[in-house]
Order: structure tokens, then C-alpha cells, then sequence
């Protein structure tokens, strides 16, 4: 959700898993499935958020916890704010205009009063891969007991099964097809230890890293994405390449953490770039604060896409 949000130049928020109710929700990967809010600005962001927030007793995962008041974070400033810095991820970074908007945002956030202090991730570099195991695995469990024909295309064929067969085949784009193996094969017979039960031991791997950044700051802040938005179509040729624009995104996501996508900067070719934040869970509202001070110093708010070119 926040790498397509970096690449459109819009704000979003994914909240701690269990802070919006799932119920409704077709699942795709049970443990990592969460509901948030896209919108123009943080502030929009935050009234939809303290509307779908709260407890769901309908969902055994929601969180039974008040609801932060989202809005009136927004007006709250950053002072006395610390913010960690990924430092190693931002020097990596190959795109210049992605590091300088970035580098931008985080100057704009201490000359509003946060202070910035370095923290390490050292298992968010596995995230891409154990992401495309747990998810993948979880997305052909859940989606195992859909036949695929109740609604839209219905390819028939000499008997039942074949009916049903051809209808998944057909009916499912090449992406989830290519998820669905992977997921399949993962939960396989005696690969089962070898790959999911090890992603998951490197998730909680990446989980210590944050709670470990956590009592350094109170927000990590990272790129939303490695590089502006690419052509559509540019990377389907190549699926591995188009997984790493996710490398910031998944780690936060693997963990249930909460974050935000605020623009902070337009690269030379006129796209939007996007600023990650994550906070420790449940504390959306801080979330809101420094988002709120990265769009108002960038002054992106309510540009039209023309205006970017």
C-alpha cells in the first residue's frame, strides 16, 4: 500500500496489525492482511483512520484498544522527537533524487525540533525474501478453497474438477499464478522446514531489530521506495526486480508495525517521492505528527499529476 502511495505522490497509512478490523476482507496472507487508509494528505489519512479503527469482535485478530485521536496528532509538531535513521539503507541508496528528498525531509524535521539518531536494521536486507515465502505460502492456503467460478469467468470443461481447473487457470493473471506456486511449493513436503518455518524465524529476527531501534527513537525513517515510480509494465519481464521496490515497505509489514508514506521531494524526471515512517505499535498518533511536518515543509499537498511533469 505505501510503495504504490510513494510512487502516486499520496499519503498512506498502514496501522499496526490488529488496529482495523479484517472482517469482510478476502484474505491473501493471513498473518500480514491489514486494512489502512489512502488519501491526499495525512490529515485526510488520519480522519479516515479514527473512523475504521477499533476493536471487531467479529475479527478474532482485531486489537481490543482505544482509538487515538489521529487528527489532533497532526497539529502537534515534532519537538523532542527522535527520529532513527537507517543510515546504511540511506547511503545505499543508487538514486540521488531519492537519497536527496529523503535527506530533505529529515533536515526539515529536525529544524522543526526532532533530533536524528543512527539505528541499524541488520535483518531487513532478508525482508524481501522471507516476505515472498510467508506471504506466497499463506496466499495458497487461503486461497485454496475458492473454485474460482462463482462470480466472472467460467471456463467449463468435460467434468467438475476440470471445470474448475481451467477456470483458475485461466482466470488468474500470471503474478498470482506465479504466488500461488511459490506458495504451494514452500508448504511442500519436506521443504516445509527448509523455507517457511525458517522466514518465519528470520521474521521474528527483523521484529527484535525494531524493538531494538525502538528504545534508541521513537520513529524510524527510511525511503519509501529505492527509486520514483518505473513505466507500468517496466518490470513485469523481470518479477525478482519488481519484488526490491518493496524493500523498505516489507520489513515494517512483516513485523505489524505501524507506518506512513509522506512525500517529501519530486525526483528530476517530475515523480513524486515518498518518506517512511514507522512507530512502535499502536502509536499511529506520532505517525501523524512527523508525517504532518514532512508534507507541510515539502509542499506537495494537492498538486495534480500535471504539475509533477
Amino acid at each position: 500500500m505505501r510503495q504504490p502511495a510513494a510512487f502516486c505522490g499520496i499519503t498512506a497509512i498502514k496501522p499496526t496489525y490488529g488496529r482495523v478490523s479484517r472482517y469482510g476482507l478476502v484474505a491473501f496472507a493471513s498473518s500480514l492482511d491489514q486494512i489502512g487508509p489512502m488519501a491526499r494528505s495525512v490529515r485526510e489519512a488520519a480522519a479516515l483512520l479514527e473512523v475504521i479503527a477499533g476493536h471487531d469482535r467479529r475479527d478474532a485478530t482485531s486489537a481490543d484498544r482505544d482509538v487515538g485521536e489521529y487528527r489532533a496528532a497532526c497539529d502537534r509538531g515534532v519537538k523532542g522527537l527522535r527520529v532513527g535513521v537507517v543510515r546504511d539503507l540511506l547511503d545505499g541508496l543508487q538514486d540521488d533524487d531519492v537519497r536527496g528528498g529523503v535527506e530533505a525531509a529529515l533536515r526539515a524535521l529536525e529544524k522543526e525540533g526532532a533530533t536524528l539518531v543512527d539505528v541499524s536494521l541488520p535483518h531487513a536486507k532478508h525482508a524481501v525474501s522471507v516476505y515472498y515465502l510467508i506471504a506466497t505460502a499463506e496466499a495458497s492456503s487461503n486461497l485454496a478453497r475458492f473454485d474460482g467460478i462463482r462470480y466472472g469467468l467460467r471456463v467449463s470443461g468435460d467434468d467438475l474438477t476440470e471445470t474448475y481447473t481451467k477456470t483458475r487457470a485461466q482466470g488468474f493473471g500470471p503474478e498470482v499464478r506465479r504466488r500461488i506456486m511459490l506458495g504451494t511449493y514452500a508448504l511442500s513436503a519436506g521443504y516445509y522446514d527448509a523455507f517457511y518455518l525458517k522466514a518465519q524465524r528470520v521474521r521474528t529476527l527483523i521484529r527484535r531489530d525494531y524493538d531494538s531501534a525502538f528504545e534508541r527513537c521513537d520513529v524510524v525513517c527510511t525511503p519509501t521506495t529505492p527509486t520514483p515510480a518505473f513505466a507500468l509494465g517496466e518490470k513485469t519481464s523481470d518479477p525478482l526486480e519488481m519484488y526490491l521496490a518493496d524493500v523498505f515497505t516489507l520489513p515494517p509489514s512483516l513485523a505489524g508495525l505501524p507506518a506512513i508514506n509522506s512525500p517529501c521531494g519530486i525526483s528530476a524526471g517530475g515523480l513524486p517521492i515518498g518518506l517512511q515512517l514507522v512507530a512502535p505499535p499502536f502509536e499511529e498518533e506520532v505517525l501523524c505528527s512527523a508525517g504532518q511536518v514532512v508534507q507541510d515543509r515539502s509542499g506537495l499537498l494537492g498538486l495534480h499529476p500535471t504539475a509533477l511533469g
